[in-house]
């Protein structure tokens, strides 16, 4: 940057390279005590203010305009249209001079794929799948499921894509609830039966009488949280692990449609990349969706029939559980080939001989949605607000950072700037990073800044503002960093009102898990949130420059002041398992010891430390 004043600059340099010099002297005299003091003050904020206006709407947009374009066809993880936007990023910050950063074994030095930390991600949805049903050693029904083919009696609904076989088991509802006094797994229990090793056929939902009313005796007579299968899944891996899962979708108050219909789109949905993980091997029960016609050959020697069961059990609201004797089913699977992605890092070496090991991260994810061809007319989520907008003020973020290091005011920390791949997928670029490969060590890691969807305005603000920003922490770890972006707004004059955010899902959550000071930026849930309406001319471009000013002020501090946010000193962590990053659902309190996904939301699991008293 050059300032239009010599004078004023040549004071400035004076200042700064003062600060600077007594800043060294404090971190020698300090050493590793200087993590414990809380900076009360900024670091030059005239400063910061004359690169926070070198920010502008038109930059920003010139970026966005290009990135969110359909050129790059929703850029979801591993499709033409996000390789593409990665190797736009990597050239961005190879013309602004920033250091590659990436993992690419031989990559040649000088080309994009330096930036690249290449990953493997895996679908979730097989190629194909049979499922074969036999009654005392004859197969009775043999169902086909793929992206070309569907028969109307099975499809794959979610889970392990393995071969699987066992016995059947009828669990009712799949219900376990004794507050509302109906419990399927408490009944299999006391009739000695168990569901380990085997399929559970259970019925979809819960019993109702329409759309909005609930049979159980929940209150005022609502729906209850068992029509969502997350509180199903808990409550068959509470019961022992079984094999699979039967869902049966009979005609319902809440479902429109029949099952054939449900097959056909299920088997055009088979098309799409749709969900992912980390790992090939989900550890989600594999789950099938089958019709009443299967379900009641499954049944054929029991002496029921799947409808008259139902209504049984939605009369007298009891459970109605049994063995299927002589019943067995069969899953055979051929899986999806692994896909490839990368995340894009980007390194800004620190100016301090003592604190340049350690980085502050500054992150935002440019995947999105891709395309639905199903779709009439258009067909691109461009992703333009979620999450062009926090992937453009990265790339500012890093040109304003590079211009003050030209000028002699380069950060004292090393910055790396990560775009992150599979955000959409479950967070797994960040999963990646943290858990698996991170290029700087997390110890040395003193902060991550994340924006995720910082162009847009959420219509349920709870002040009805057009001009806030929601800020997302977590309690000591975020404390200090959200009391210095306070500051950074009050000293630079920052026109933007500060919201507490709620729990917004994204990347910072592998952070968090690995205890590292964060704070979040987002606009939420917008308007436009995951349509094909997030184009790059519904962004509000002077609301999105005070953003990310106010971004580079609380970058700059966390970068340049002599102790590292106050959070937990990693030294005192022990490894207790590993657990979903916070993600809202009814996973987020169980543990288990291994690594991998979770069995219940299928999240890739993070590490879950204790916190010693060493």
């Amino acid at each position: 940057m050059k300032f239009s004043n010599p004078s004023y600059r040549s004071h400035l340099c004076l200042i700064l390279v003062s600060a600077l010099a007594l800043g060294h002297v404090s971190a020698m005299r300090t050493g590793a005590q200087s993590a414990s003091l809380t900076p009360t003050t900024l670091v030059k904020p005239d400063l910061v203010k004359e690169y926070q206006q070198s920010i502008t709407p038109a930059k920003l947009a010139s970026r966005l305009y290009f990135l969110a374009s359909d050129f790059f066809e929703g850029r979801e993880t591993s499709t033409r249209g996000q390789k593409l936007a990665a190797q736009y990023l990597a050239s961005q910050y190879r013309l602004m001079g920033l250091e590659p950063k990436g993992t690419q074994k031989n990559a040649d030095p000088l080309s994009p794929a330096a930036y690249f930390q290449p990953f493997n991600v895996y679908r979730q949805t097989p190629t194909s799948t049979k499922l074969e049903a036999a009654v005392a050693g004859k197969t009775v029904s043999s169902s086909t499921f793929s992206a070309d083919a569907h028969d109307g009696l099975s499809y794959f609904l979610r889970g392990n894509l393995a071969d699987v076989s066992g016995g059947v088991v009828f669990a009712g509802y799949g219900i376990a609830d004794d507050g509302l006094g109906y419990n399927d797994y408490a009944a299999l229990k006391a009739k000695g039966i168990s569901i380990e090793g085997k399929w559970v056929m259970m019925l979809v939902d819960e019993p109702v009488t329409d759309a909005n009313t609930s049979l159980l005796p929940t209150r005022d007579r609502k729906l209850s949280g068992w029509t969502n299968s997350i509180l199903k899944r808990r409550a068959a891996l509470a019961a022992g692990r079984p094999a699979g899962v039967l869902e049966v979708i009979l005609p319902s108050p809440l479902r429109k449609g029949t099952f054939a219909e449900d097959s056909a789109q299920a088997s055009a949905r088979a098309a799409d990349l749709g969900a992912m993980s980390l790992d090939q091997s989900s550890a989600m029960t594999p789950t099938y969706a089958i019709s009443a016609a299967l379900a009641d050959q499954i049944l054929a020697q029991s002496g029921h029939k799947i409808e008259d069961v139902r209504q049984q059990i939605n009369r007298t609201l009891k459970p109605e559980v049994f063995e299927i004797s002589n019943a067995r089913v069969t899953a055979t699977v051929e899986q999806s080939k692994p896909l490839e992605t990368e995340n894009v890092l980007a390194f800004i070496e620190g100016s301090d001989p003592q604190l340049k090991s350690e980085v502050v991260i500054i992150s935002a994810h440019y995947d999105h949605l891709g395309l639905n061809r199903a779709l009439k007319g258009d067909q691109i989520f461009n992703g333009a607000a979620d999450d062009g907008s926090g992937v453009v003020a990265t790339l500012e973020l890093a040109q304003v950072f590079m211009n003050a290091r030209r000028d002699g005011f380069g950060p004292r920390r090393s910055v790396l700037f990560i775009n992150f791949s599979g955000e959409e997928k479950g967070m797994l670029g960040s999963a990646f990073y943290a858990n698996h490969q991170p290029v700087i060590p997390l110890d040395k890691t003193v902060a991550n800044i994340n924006m995720d969807g910082v162009g847009g305005i959420d219509a349920k603000h709870p002040g009805h503002s057009r001009n806030y920003i929601y800020i997302v922490g977590e309690g000591d770890l975020s404390k200090e960093m959200i009391a210095t972006n306070r500051r950074v707004k009050d000293a630079t004059g920052i026109n933007l009102e500060l919201t507490d955010g709620p729990g917004f899902p994204s990347d910072q959550r592998n952070f968090q898990a690995q205890m590292i000071p964060f704070i979040y930026y987002s606009t939420g849930l917008t308007e436009h949130y995951h349509t094909v309406g997030d184009e790059a001319d519904t962004v509000d471009y002077e609301h999105l420059a005070r953003v990310t000013q106010l971004v580079f002020g609380t970058a700059w501090e966390v970068a340049n002041q002599n102790s590292r946010p106050a959070g937990i000193d990693r030294s005192k962590l022990t490894l207790v398992g590993y657990a979903c990053p916070p993600c809202g659902l009814e996973c987020d309190d169980a543990t288990y010891d291994h690594d991998g996904s979770c069995p219940i939301c299928g999240m890739s699991l993070a590490p879950k430390y204790s916190i010693s008293a060493k």
